[in-house]
């Protein structure tokens, strides 16, 4: 279907292992061969603007070299390519094969390691998930597309006390809030996603991240001055809201509707919520007007910063049966909402193509209302 390859394949999911020491033995291997955004960026070519090029499609003509620890790496844990266990052993120790093997992040076959998973550098942290191939045998958690980055960069990482994650997958947008929160929770719907998160945390040491397996809010109580989300959002014809990563249930909006009608009782006056979502609006509409419908009429009581760009192109390369209609009103990107009080709020248009990525793969842009 499209560009993403369809398998099916049970593959296990990764392993924490008792003792927190050899997981962060992991993580220090990693960052001392260099495998970080910046190093991936120059060995894969330079970042498309809107996507960091970790996905073979969209990548520049690209050719590894063995004797480069990063370029090791992107092929075992991005490419799943078998790679010589003596090519690995020239760029990392004895002890990070032991702990890659007992982890299940790679299995051996014969003298080569393959990984059935992927595993990203993400601003400082590293992000195991799924492989970038559709996989009918599991309910997959999401590999990191651009969305995961664009989120990441966008984010003001200013103090928080507690933080939620809804939709959390990999876990990687509660990781990157932990350093900057009190306490970070991370609620997903799909159990696999609460095997990979908590790998994820103990990989990147992030000890203040507690996992609740849920919907939406439906097993959380309390309130939050920090919301972070990237739900399903793929208008899926086949699929109910929820059922897989992608899908956002017939209109797209499912998930993402309860999150904003629940944002005035669950996000405290002094936080911010930051989504990144497709917004498929019915043709004629904009963004603004269905958030003034899902805030049954209360938008001028938030400051909302949109930095989303029309999409009336979008390709759904995902659902059995994608959406087929009129796309003129769809846009793509981040939404960022910040509660004031009423009649004070408004709407800023601030985003568009072309404005995330650095050629280093670093993020241009932070949502900050304050600069407004």
């Amino acid at each position: 279907m499209g560009l993403i390859a369809t398998i099916s394949e049970a593959v296990a999911p990764p392993r924490v292992l008792a003792d927190p020491a050899r997981m962060k033995s992991l993580a220090d291997e990693l960052a001392t061969c260099g495998y970080n955004i910046p190093n991936c960026a120059e060995r894969l070519g330079v970042f498309p603007r809107l996507g960091v090029n970790f996905w073979p499609v969209l990548r520049q003509k690209w050719m590894p070299d063995e004797n480069n620890p990063v370029d090791t790496l992107l092929e075992l844990f991005i490419d799943g390519i078998e790679v010589r266990i003596d090519r690995l052993r020239g760029h990392v120790s004895s002890d990070f094969i032991d702990v890659v093997l007992e982890t299940g992040l790679a299995a051996e076959n014969g003298a080569n390691l393959k990984s059935k998973l992927c595993l990203f550098p993400c601003y400082g942290k590293y992000i195991v998930t799924d492989r970038a191939a559709k996989n009918t045998a599991i309910n997959q958690v999401m590999w990191l597309w651009a969305e995961s980055y664009i989120l990441g960069g966008v984010v003001k990482r200013t103090p928080r006390k507690r933080a939620i994650d809804l939709g959390t997958g990999s876990g990687v947008h509660a990781i990157l809030a932990s350093d900057h929160c009190e306490r970070v929770v991370a609620v997903d719907i799909n159990p696999r996603a609460l095997e990979f998160a908590p790998f994820n945390a103990a990989l990147n040491g992030a000890a203040n991240v507690e996992f609740v397996l849920g919907d939406i809010f439906d097993s959380v109580d309390s309130t939050f001055d920090l919301l972070l989300a990237n739900p399903p959002y793929l208008p899926d014809q086949s699929a109910e809201a929820g059922d897989n990563f992608w899908s956002g249930g017939v209109s797209g909006s499912d998930i993402l509707r309860r999150i904003i009608q629940d944002l005035p009782t669950r996000l405290d006056q002094d936080g911010t919520a930051y989504i990144i979502a497709l917004y498929p609006n019915p043709p004629g509409t904009s963004t603004k007007e269905q958030f003034e419908i899902w805030l049954d009429g209360s938008p001028d009581s938030y400051q909302v910063l949109d930095h989303t760009w029309p999409v009336p192109n979008f390709q759904d390369m995902l659902s059995e049966k994608p959406f087929a209609g009129d796309k003129s009103a769809w846009r793509f990107g981040v939404i960022s909402l910040r509660p004031c009080e009423r009649g004070k709020g408004w709407w800023k248009v601030v985003g568009g193509p072309g404005i995330f990525f650095r050629n280093d793969g670093s993020c241009t842009v932070i949502a900050d209302h304050d600069s407004a």
